[in-house]
């Protein structure tokens, strides 16, 4: 029975003690200057200051170990994440019209790459608040699409008394998402084609784009301009057209003439893309022709 009783007690005790310890978390949001214990632990008994934040300030930091501190002189044990806390007031704008926008034009940029957005964070910077349909224009620069995180404006109008004024309201955005790129999985040589045999799909984290990437309806229709080693994310400034034509090989061409459809064919005298214009020479006598290459195979008659 004393085995029982003890058991029960140290269960309750502990349990206690869990119920007693709090933890400061690393972000608090404010909407009174006067910050007291409540605000941060809304069951606590006892209800104290704890300091006061300048009229002014919309974010504001203190030490964890100042705050504990505050809280062991009320007999109250605190722990904390981190050793700095960070208090932003609190913004009542209605924002995820905004975060649908970001969102679109993101899904819009990459949609080659079968981007994937797991969430669109947005801090709000200037202390207004204002309901969506306050909105006029969300500045957000096409650049800004190029990398996961950074910065942009809102014009919202608000009322100044009786008259109505724009306002710009300054935002912070981060994008947590993935693209679908190519990457070789083999070293490939300057002109050679790029295709399923030597590269290979895989997904990578959003950071930053800085040069256009290489999509997956490519694979098969270009070549890399260079030598490019195994394990490389290839990117549009790596490639070229694929060379369809050679010099020395024969070429289907075809003109019209009076109404009459005319196919002959002619000898390349250089390598060639699809739309690139090379000379083509006639298989009897010396005669040259501008030739557009329009396939494998077959041009056109300039």
């Amino acid at each position: 029975m004393r085995l029982i009783f003890g058991i029960l007690f140290l269960i309750v005790s502990n349990a206690l003690y869990a119920l007693s310890y709090l933890v400061l978390e690393e972000e608090y949001q404010f909407k009174e200057n006067s910050i007291y214990a409540r605000d941060l632990f809304p069951d606590l008994q006892s209800n104290f200051l704890l300091f006061s934040i300048p009229k002014n300030s919309n974010s504001y930091q203190i030490k964890s170990s100042q705050m504990t501190e505050k809280f062991a002189n009320e007999g109250i044990s605190v722990g904390a994440k981190s050793p700095i806390i960070t208090f932003k007031r609190a913004i009542r704008g209605e924002i995820e019209g905004i975060r649908k926008y970001i969102l679109a034009e993101f899904l819009r940029e990459y949609q080659p790459y079968k981007i994937q957005v797991n969430a669109v964070h947005l801090e709000q910077i200037t202390p207004v608040d204002f309901k969506e349909d306050a909105i006029l224009s969300i500045d957000f620069h096409s650049k800004l699409l190029k990398k996961r995180e950074g910065s942009f404006d809102v014009v919202v109008q608000e009322k100044n008394g009786e008259q109505l004024r724009n306002r710009k309201v300054y935002f912070k955005y981060a994008i947590d998402a993935t693209l679908q790129v190519v990457q070789t999985s083999e070293t490939i040589s300057g002109r050679q084609s790029i295709g399923y045999n030597n590269a290979r799909l895989i997904r990578i984290p959003f950071e930053r784009v800085s040069s256009i990437l290489m999509k997956e309806n490519e694979m098969g229709k270009v070549a890399v301009r260079s030598y490019t080693p195994k394990d490389v994310i290839v990117t549009q400034d790596r490639l070229i057209l694929k060379r369809v034509v050679k010099k020395g090989d024969k070429i289907a061409v075809s003109v019209s003439e009076e109404g009459v459809l005319l196919e002959f064919v002619l000898e390349a005298q250089k390598d060639g893309a699809v739309g690139d214009t090379i000379k083509a020479r006639a298989l009897q006598g010396k005669k040259t022709y501008e030739v557009e290459i329009i396939e494998e195979g077959r041009g056109r008659l300039l």
